[in-house]
C-alpha cells in the first residue's frame, strides 16, 4: 500500500500537479481548518451534468434532491468543465471506463436536516460541550452547513464504472457501516481496491479537484475544502447562488 501511495505522489509530482500550494496527500480536513476560510462568489451558474457528456453516468444514490430538481444532478460550470476533461482522460486509460456521479448540488434545507440529525446523536453522547467542539465532531459525519461543499454546487460524489458495474473500491459510496474502510487510504482494503481509488484520485487531482480523505468518493472544486486543500484564502463559490434549471 505504501508503495502505491508513493507511486501516486511521484506521478503527480512529475506531471506538475503536486506542489507546495497543496496540503499533504492523505491529510484529513477538519471543521477547524475550514471555519475561517472566506466565502467568495464568482457567479458561475449551476449546470446539469446529465446532458453534458455521453461518457458520464449521472444517477442519484438517494432521493433527497428529487423534490427540488428531479433526476438532474447540478454542479457549478467550472466544476463541470473540469470533470468533462477528466472523463476524456479516463477513456484514454480504458475506453470501457466511465465516471459515475451520484450526487452534486444539495439544497441547504437537506444539508441542515442531515446536520441536525447528526448533531442530536452527538449531543446524546456528549452533553453540554462547546459549539466549536460539537461542530467538529458532527463535521466528521456530516459537513457543517456553513462550510459544506454540496450546498454551493462545488462537490460531487463519484466513482468509476466498467461494463455497467462499479469498480471495486472496497465499499459502496456513502456506506458508513465500516467507517474506517471509507477513508481513501484505509488499511482495511486490498491493494487492488486501493489501486482503483488511486486511479480516481489521480484523475481528479490532475483536473484541479480537492479530495476529502475521509470519504474516497468525495471531491470538490471551488468550495472551502478546495480552498483549504490548495492553500487559498477564500472559496470561489458560496451558497448565494441561483438555480435557473
Amino acid at each position: 500500500m505504501v508503495k502505491l501511495i508513493e507511486k501516486l505522489a511521484r506521478l503527480l509530482f512529475e506531471d506538475g500537479f503536486l506542489n507546495k500550494n497543496m496540503i499533504n496527500i492523505g491529510s484529513l480536513v477538519t471543521y477547524d481548518n475550514l471555519k475561517n476560510i472566506l466565502s467568495g462568489e464568482n457567479d458561475e451558474p449551476l449546470v446539469c451534468l446529465n446532458d453534458l457528456s455521453p461518457n458520464l453516468i449521472c444517477r442519484y444514490n438517494k432521493p433527497d434532491m428529487t423534490p427540488f430538481v428531479g433526476e438532474k444532478i447540478l454542479v457549478r460550470k467550472g466544476l463541470a468543465s473540469r470533470l468533462i476533461k477528466a472523463c476524456k482522460q479516463l477513456k484514454k486509460i480504458n475506453p470501457e471506463y466511465s465516471f459515475k456521479v451520484v450526487y452534486g448540488y444539495r439544497h441547504p434545507t437537506v444539508q441542515i436536516k442531515y446536520f441536525n440529525t447528526a448533531k442530536e446523536k452527538i449531543l446524546q453522547k456528549y452533553k453540554n460541550i462547546p459549539d466549536d467542539e460539537l461542530f467538529s465532531l458532527v463535521h466528521n459525519l456530516v459537513a457543517v452547513p456553513s462550510v459544506a461543499g454540496h450546498t454551493v454546487g462545488g462537490a460531487i460524489d463519484i466513482t468509476i464504472e466498467y461494463k455497467g458495474r462499479e469498480l471495486d473500491m472496497g465499499t459502496k459510496i456513502a456506506d458508513f457501516e465500516e467507517i474506517n474502510k471509507i477513508k481513501t487510504f484505509s488499511k482495511d482494503i486490498t491493494d487492488k481496491q486501493l489501486e482503483n481509488r488511486l486511479l480516481l484520485h489521480g484523475l481528479m487531482i490532475k483536473n484541479g479537484f480537492a479530495p476529502f480523505y475521509g470519504e474516497w468518493w468525495h471531491f470538490s472544486y471551488g468550495d472551502k475544502e478546495w480552498a483549504y486543500f490548495y492553500k487559498k484564502k477564500q472559496s470561489l463559490y458560496s451558497d448565494k447562488l441561483v438555480i435557473n434549471i
